[in-house]
């Protein structure tokens, strides 16, 4: 059998083995990741100082588009936006602080001013030749007093000012209002744990005349999309290893420790692939002494199955010597 044969032989076994760990480890993340949005749920709770945790819990991306338009968000201009800073988004957080309203009757003013732009005598009539005062026919003093009505927003336990009424009882126009601007502050501190889960903390405040108002959250809800596998083309990383195999031209065994680099990889995240693609590299076999070339089309990091091993890969992979000796071998890599 000539050298090429060997070489495509070993390189479509190579191939099979690839392609069923891929496809095994597509069905463990499919599992996984409906698993995970399933239990997901992280309860919405308030904290001292007006500090509200949102509601959290893993979306589908679909779920996160809804999320987006039933809150009345342009998910698209963010996007367009994010992929300037060659970012994209992971989450969305909504928060919702509700007045609960106020009706009132019978409602005395908070404050009067005194009349001074109209006299006010006191109005007399001739009584058996004299003069005598005429009945009261202002008996609350409204012509003498512009009266104003304080106008507050209420949160539950807190009244936030809102403005002033005013009613000028002699004049033609009698009503006066004003509104005083408002600073609405929503804050949102973003934490993250060690799966990259991320989680939101929220206070909201109203600044009125100078004084800050800290408000209860009603709701406070965030989505997160569940990190999902994706290919990148362009992702090199250093990759040093340690192979075992069978050398198929002259049957025997080698040891071959390796270097090289990886071209590709799939996975949730960037830095830490899921899958290594294409690996190209040398090495030099321990047992005829040789250097070898290296590659290996796939290797699989094995965090999935056993912990502490978030840059260690399994794969397998073709060694062709200087010698012309082709070895089919699987190996070890550790992600630089």
């Amino acid at each position: 059998m000539s050298p090429l044969n060997k070489i495509l032989i070993s390189l479509s076994v190579i191939f099979a083995l690839s392609l069923g760990g891929f496809i095994i480890y597509k069905e463990m993340q499919a599992s996984k990741r409906q698993d995970a949005i399933e239990q997901s749920i992280i309860k919405q709770k308030e904290l001292a100082d007006n500090i509200t945790r949102s509601m959290a819990e893993f979306a589908t991306r679909k779920d996160m588009e809804d999320f987006a338009k039933q809150s009345g968000v342009n998910l698209d201009v963010i996007k367009n936006d994010l992929g300037k800073l060659h970012a994209e988004v992971v989450a969305i957080n909504k928060v919702d602080v509700v007045s609960t309203g106020f009706t009132g009757n019978n409602i005395v003013s908070t404050t009067t001013t005194p009349n001074t732009s109209t006299p006010d005598p006191t109005p007399t009539v001739m009584c058996d030749g004299k003069a005598i005062s005429c009945p009261n026919e202002d008996p609350n003093g409204y012509m003498k007093n512009r009266q104003v009505l304080s106008l507050e927003e209420r949160f539950g336990p807190n009244k936030v000012p809102f403005g002033s009424v005013g009613f000028s009882a002699w004049q033609k126009a009698p009503w006066d209002l004003t509104i005083s601007p408002r600073d609405y502050k929503v804050v949102t501190v973003l934490g993250q744990d060690e799966n990259r889960r991320h989680y939101a903390y929220n206070k909201v405040s109203i600044k009125v005349d100078g004084q800050e108002h800290e408000l209860k959250i009603t709701t406070a809800e965030m989505k997160e999309e569940y990190p999902t596998s994706r290919m990148y083309w362009f992702n090199p990383r250093l990759i040093g290893g340690i192979d075992l195999g069978v050398d198929v031209t002259k049957l025997g065994g080698e040891v071959t420790p390796n270097i090289g680099l990886a071209i590709s990889s799939y996975g949730k995240f960037k830095a830490q692939p899921d899958i290594s693609i294409l690996e190209v590299g040398v090495g030099y076999g321990m047992v005829r002494k040789i250097p070898e070339v290296v590659v290996t089309p796939v290797a699989f990091n094995l965090r999935n199955l056993i912990p502490l091993t978030e840059n260690t890969y399994l794969g397998p992979s073709l060694h062709v010597g200087t010698d012309g000796h082709v070895i089919v071998m699987a190996g070890l890599r550790i992600g630089f």
